[in-house]
């Protein structure tokens, strides 16, 4: 009896260092148990041209680009003594703006961005209007009857963004592990210079650090996101017909009357009407400079100054290759 005791306790021995072992070679097989990670962070620092940038808007989306899904909110600004208060705000897509006029005036905001084109119309004192602001991006509010009323909505395409601060330091805080992409819009970069700048980050179950640097073509204090009444795109199209009735008069013969229409189109179309400015402005001097030059050049073209020979081929493909950047430039500068 006793034998059998013990023959059944080694048994039982047996089988759970067998069972032991078939669990570790599962665990092996599987890999560890996943464990629920707490919600995290994201902090750094967002450098322009290698100096801090104030007032950068650092937002979160997929690794991919994709939007993480925002909540919707209601924000309040108010129009008190003749100043938008706050005058920066940032809000995810969808989010609803409640403009309070506090002063004794009428205002009359607006904005011209071309995902968020919007107009209160007459803005009695005392009284609410609301805005819904449903696409991303930058969002220049402006008063019809005050111009120096100067303002900025940034609408963001995801639930987790943040401004830096005057040392360019940010907190994005409450997000989940997983890869991320992190870019930063800021009114003096370009969207290209945005794109370029941002970083995918893999954040674990801890704080995730990152800086991001960006080179910006402007120069300092641009703004790259404002509007003007000034529609460019007329302007270039003025730019077109001068350069192609300049072709056909050098086609003709007509050296002199050609080489005015060019002068004039440079002088008057792209310097006086503030076009050169703008792009000076916005998008660098050096770019500027550039279709200075080029339409300088094709100027010299015109006269058959130079060693090249002058074909109306060549002419109006050099003035296609003109329009063609002045068109992209001002696409940048204004939108669709």
């Amino acid at each position: 009896m006793k034998h059998e005791e013990n023959n059944l306790k080694l048994s039982i021995a047996m089988g759970c260092r067998i069972l032991i072992r078939f669990v570790f070679c599962l665990a092996a097989l599987v890999g560890p148990t996943p464990l629920i990670a707490q919600a995290e962070e994201i902090s750094g620092r967002v450098l322009i041209n290698s100096e801090p940038a104030e007032r950068a808007v650092v937002y979160v989306t997929e690794a991919d680009g994709r939007p993480l899904p925002p909540t919707p909110v209601e924000k309040t600004i108010r129009q008190e003594n003749i100043r938008f208060k706050p005058d920066f705000l940032i809000v995810p897509a969808g989010s609803t703006i409640r403009f309070e006029n506090q002063d004794d005036e009428v205002h009359n905001i607006y904005s011209k961005a071309p995902e968020n084109r919007f107009d209160t119309g007459a803005h009695l004192p005392h009284t609410v209007k609301t805005v819904t602001l449903k696409n991303p991006g930058a969002v220049p509010i402006r008063c019809r009857t005050h111009p120096a009323m100067h303002g900025m909505i940034f609408v963001t395409p995801s639930a987790f963004f943040s401004a830096t601060d005057a040392q360019g330091r940010f907190e994005i805080r409450d997000l989940p592990p997983g890869r991320y992409r992190v870019t930063a819009w800021h009114p003096r970069l370009s969207p290209e210079e945005q794109a370029e700048g941002a970083v995918d980050l893999q954040l674990n179950a801890e704080t995730g650090t990152v800086e991001l640097r960006l080179h910006a073509q402007a120069q300092a204090g641009s703004d790259l996101s404002g509007t003007s009444d000034q529609d460019w795109r007329l302007v270039v199209d003025q730019i077109r017909e001068a350069l192609e009735k300049a072709v056909d008069l050098w086609k003709d013969g007509s050296i002199t009357p050609a080489t005015a229409k060019v002068m004039s189109a440079q002088s008057r179309l792209y310097g006086e009407s503030g076009l050169r400015n703008a792009i000076a402005e916005r998008l660098g001097k050096t770019r500027a400079d550039e279709h200075e030059q080029q339409l300088d050049a094709f100027r010299k073209r015109i006269q058959g100054i130079g060693d090249e020979e002058t074909t109306e081929a060549g002419l109006r493909r050099e003035a296609t290759g003109l329009i063609d950047g002045l068109t992209a430039d001002v696409h940048k500068m204004t939108g669709p």
